[in-house]
């Protein structure tokens, strides 16, 4: 049997969206074709706020969402970013090559600080690359990042947004998940250093602009963290919105 047949019969057999198998001693990853769906409460609420974390991603059916994500799989393969290599693909699925653990597993650990921030700037290296090509990852959180022969991969381009978002907006969210992510991490024994992470992301882009776009949102949204700090509120919040003020917090008190 070649990895064709394999391949075909793995995915009639897994009832799951996203698995792994292995093949004549090589790992892979199928991933079946999936819709795409906007949320409307953030749709809402982006009406409202304008905030870029919130700008809603746009539906998509199965096939289409199938298709944008290999596509941009191949393109960001053709401008050196590293993704995994497509092995297969057709209208239900498509099987990626493997490309390690998940960054996330590495960082959520209580791992020493010089380790931390060589990943740290692993990440940053990847994620610049694809901003310093004119394009954007759409879900640039850390567990959309992998590590694999001292290599960080990017994964999952499942999101698309309307035409008329400029580039620079959408670089911006990616960079504003990205140190949302880094709230996240609970176990590590020292401070994150976001200085550090935007004053690198800065000198690997030369995007001088984001410093600014960073300090306006913690003034823009200083009433929000006003909010968050009332004790009797707090206990109705969600570990995702806590993040989210705690990112606004530090945005706020960044070095001037």
């Amino acid at each position: 049997m070649n990895l064709e047949e394999f391949i075909k019969k793995e995915a009639l057999l897994n009832k799951s969206d996203i698995f792994s198998f292995d093949f004549e001693g090589k790992k892979y990853w199928l991933k079946k074709a999936r819709a795409t769906k906007t949320n409307k409460i953030q749709k809402f609420f982006y009406k409202i706020f304008s905030f870029e974390l919130l700008i809603p991603s746009l539906e998509k059916s199965p096939k289409d969402a199938l298709t944008f994500e290999t596509t941009k799989i191949e393109k960001f393969k053709k401008l050196g970013i590293n993704v995994p290599n497509i092995v297969y693909k057709n209208e239900d699925f498509f099987v990626l090559e493997d490309t390690g653990k998940n960054l996330n597993s590495f960082l959520k650990k209580n791992i020493d600080e010089s380790k931390f921030y060589y990943f740290v700037e692993n990440l940053l290296i990847e994620l610049s690359k694809i901003h310093n090509s004119k394009e954007f990852h759409g879900g640039a959180q850390i567990r959309n990042f992998t590590y694999k022969n001292e290599k960080v991969f990017a994964i999952d381009f499942e999101e698309s947004f309307e035409s008329n978002t400029t580039l620079e907006t959408l670089q911006f969210r990616d960079f504003l998940l990205f140190l949302l992510s880094f709230t996240k991490l609970k176990k590590l024994s020292f401070e994150v250093n976001y200085n550090y992470i935007i004053d690198k992301y800065i000198e690997l882009t030369n995007n001088k602009n984001v410093i600014y776009k960073l300090k306006n949102i913690g003034k823009r949204l200083k009433f929000f963290i006003y909010l968050s700090q009332n004790s009797f509120l707090k206990k109705f919040l969600g570990s995702d919105v806590i993040n989210f003020f705690k990112l606004l917090k530090i945005l706020n008190s960044l070095e001037k």
